[in-house]
């Protein structure tokens, strides 16, 4: 993932679809996170103005770190649905389901989406506050 802007050009990509990816629960490994603030910067490479970035996820753990980078780095929430398959009436892509998901559907695993927009402009760098967030949250559940 960190060749992925080798391979498309600026402005190539309207949207990004992240489905499934290992969560990285420790907070020492948050960096790896495909919503890491560093992988969002990345996309802005070659993802359009204005374009969108898709998670689905079992994790609750990755859907509120996803939620808190928002937060923290102002971006838009387009859709939030901590329960996709809760909704009778969701959308047609939402549908589709991965073998992953499929797996763990069986299960009956809450699955979270968010829809969100990055900017034109590069992310500013919040990272080491973004870290003393998820320190002190680990030390306060602890």
């Amino acid at each position: 993932i960190d060749k992925i802007s080798q391979y498309f050009t600026k402005g190539e990509v309207q949207e990004i679809w992240i489905t499934f990816p290992d969560p990285q629960l420790r907070t020492s490994r948050s960096k790896k996170r495909l919503t890491h603030p560093g992988f969002l910067r990345l996309y802005q490479q070659f993802l359009s103005p204005g374009g969108f970035i898709h998670l689905k996820t079992d994790s609750p753990d990755l859907y509120r770190f996803t939620k808190l980078v928002i937060e923290l780095y102002g971006l838009t929430i387009v859709e939030d649905i901590d329960n996709v398959y809760a909704d009778s009436a969701i959308k047609e892509e939402l549908k589709i389901k991965t073998h992953y998901e499929g797996l763990d559907i069986a299960q009956s695993n809450r699955i979270h989406y968010l829809k969100f927009a990055l900017p034109a402009i590069a992310l500013p760098d919040k990272d080491e506050q973004l870290q003393e967030i998820l320190r002190a949250n680990e030390q306060a559940v602890s």
